[in-house]
């Protein structure tokens, strides 16, 4: 007998959209077949006419029970992954992926024991962490490290390339020791992680822009320039050809950035990218609204042109994967800075990420069924290395669902959503409601309402290779 069979659903494979019945048995996908007059023994069994049913998202990018960089003197943190996570599975997303920072004198493992230590028990969600490196240097000693934890299941890290703002304590690893970092992870079969902006070009902009008074939010992107986002790119694309190492390019904001992977990826490099579905909607015109600083994350907000590149990269395949960097807080704290030096990054995202995929993507630009799941789910399982478990509805999988109603529009607002008092999309016109999610065969969310309590579990990753030689995804 099945524990769980879902019917009649429209329901989205790596080989396409059909009308499928869903047989799930102790947490994993056990029989897929065309809905007909034959009904499989099963402890329950939920009807799906009508619906649409895609793998459970696949989130690559949230932080969770982090001092905000801007708010480091009083210590204010966003929310934990029990806020974010309900959120998630509201929305559908059933997989986050979060940052265990490596602290002066950890242990490589210790790092990823004490953030995992802040999830078990607290997620709605199953997780993954990248490792995360914001020191200007990485010892040697822990460099070494990378091949043993990479073997444990910790599959992907982190750097940045600047310190982001002059205000913000110092977080930028040097070249050099992302070189280092970079030939640890393509030796040991891991995807190496970057947030790519141009130091030097970045902290003469905020110079620059203070000498003149220009320091209104409005002037953001005049601070995290195109030229910044191009240089960087250039700069570790370059290094990563050289060792060859797969990297993943986080928030794309500029056509520039696109350019640079496109023309990587050309080569047949692996390179792939992640834009957030704000720099695929706002500009940096929103700057300038009520409560301007909750549209913002870094890098920022850029032009129409900018904005109009994202999707086109998506449907391109110039970028792989729709992620938030979701950082949820309340509005109060969102919106306490209000200058190009003070204000908070992240944005509350997570919840509306695949409805507003479905409305922007398939809706409004003609994106298939199977790219949908690509951009939101697949790509970001294959590139942090958890697919076909995860991002998949085939046989073997992990019986990970969301199922959407695609049916009607609705207005978005802030007083039916979870993880935050406020929501950048409120107004947005969505044509997709996520009516259920099920994680590992267990219905965790229904028609409105949490049905079960935190059940999340760390992942083990393991990057296959086509992924690490070429550009899969």
């Amino acid at each position: 007998m099945l524990d769980l069979l879902l019917r009649n659903g429209l329901v989205v494979t790596p080989a396409g959209a059909a009308r499928l019945d869903i047989g799930i048995k102790d947490g994993v996908i056990v029989s897929l077949r065309a809905t007909d007059e034959t009904v499989d023994d099963a402890a329950r069994v939920v009807d799906c006419a009508g619906m649409l049913v895609v793998p459970g998202g696949v989130d690559p990018h949230v932080h969770t029970n982090s001092v905000l960089p801007t708010a480091a003197e009083s210590g204010i943190k966003c929310f934990g992954p029990d806020r974010v996570s309900e959120g998630a599975v509201f929305g559908g997303t059933t997989t986050l992926v979060d940052f265990a920072h490596w602290k002066p004198g950890d242990e490589l493992e210790q790092s990823f024991a004490r953030k995992a230590a802040e999830w078990s028990g607290f997620s709605h969600t199953d997780f993954a962490l990248h490792g995360t490196f914001n020191q200007p240097e990485i010892p040697f000693e822990v460099l070494e490290q990378v091949p043993d934890a990479v073997a444990n299941g910790h599959g992907s890290y982190k750097v940045w390339m600047t310190d982001t703002t002059p205000t913000r304590p110092k977080q930028k690893t040097d070249i050099g020791h992302i070189w280092g970092l970079m030939e640890k992870t393509a030796e040991a079969g891991a995807m190496l992680c970057v947030h790519g902006e141009d130091d030097d070009i970045v902290m003469y902009a905020y110079k620059r822009l203070q000498r003149q008074g220009k320091v209104g939010l409005e002037y953001m992107s005049h601070a995290h320039n195109s030229l910044s986002e191009k240089l960087s790119f250039q700069r570790v694309i370059t290094l990563a050809e050289h060792v060859g190492a797969p990297i993943y390019l986080m928030h794309v904001s500029a056509k520039e950035g696109l350019d640079a992977i496109a023309e990587a990826r050309g080569r047949g490099q692996a390179v792939y990218g992640e834009i957030l579905p704000h720099y695929a909607h706002f500009t940096d015109e929103d700057y300038g609204r009520e409560h301007g600083a909750i549209y913002h994350t870094y890098p920022s907000l850029k032009s129409e042109v900018d904005r109009d590149a994202m999707w086109a990269g998506l449907l391109a395949g110039t970028v792989s994967t729709l992620a938030t960097d979701g950082v949820c807080t309340d509005l109060e704290v969102k919106t306490r800075g209000n200058t190009i030096l003070d204000a908070t990054g992240g944005h509350a995202g997570v919840e509306m990420r695949m409805a507003v995929a479905y409305t922007e993507g398939v809706v409004r630009r003609g994106v298939d069924l199977t790219r949908f799941v690509d951009m939101t789910s697949a790509n970001a399982a294959k590139i942090m290395g958890m697919y076909p478990r995860k991002g998949a509805i085939a046989i073997g999988s992990d019986a990970d669902l969301a199922v959407l109603d695609t049916s009607q529009t609705y207005a978005v607002t802030a007083t039916d959503l979870h993880e935050a008092d406020y929501s950048p999309w409120e107004g947005f016109q969505a044509s997709a409601r996520n009516m259920m999610t099920v994680l590992r065969g267990t219905v965790i969310m229904e028609k409105g309402e949490l049905t079960c309590g935190p059940t999340g579990r760390l992942q083990h990753q393991k990057l296959a290779a086509d992924v690490a030689r070429r550009p899969a995804c």
